[in-house]
């Protein structure tokens, strides 16, 4: 959450969504999308501080909500190898990405309510 100049913490909405038993969230997506823009799960777990364990955990676990890959990993070393994002893994981030902007539209007017009455730090 971002603060203000007293240093009290702005309300704020973070989106995620129950798919069968497990959450998908904007860390799981951000992962995600970043797999497919380096082509790494390595790369793209450094660049967010996790370690390669905890960064395919996370995927795995996203990918276990859905009937079809969100990705690929394709082996062998070379050119070829590496993660791509198939066509659900990339809507599914485009689709997050544009709710996620809506429902703060729809709630700003509220969490501005919320930071006029909340008490100070």
């Amino acid at each position: 959450m971002k603060t203000n100049n007293n240093k009290t913490k702005k309300p704020g909405i973070r989106l995620k969504v129950y798919v069968r038993e497990d959450m998908v969230g904007g860390g799981k997506l951000e992962l995600l999308k970043i797999v497919g823009e380096k082509g790494s799960i390595s790369s793209a777990a450094k660049s967010m501080g996790l370690d390669y364990k905890r960064a395919w955990f996370l995927l795995d676990t996203l990918q276990r909500c859905f009937k079809e890959p969100l990705f690929i990993t394709h082996r062998g070393g070379g050119a070829s190898s590496g993660t791509s994002l198939t066509d659900l893994g990339t809507q599914l981030i485009e689709r997050f990405d544009k709710t996620d902007i809506e429902v703060k539209k729809v709630t700003s007017n509220f969490l501005n309510w919320l930071e006029k009455h909340q008490r100070e730090k």
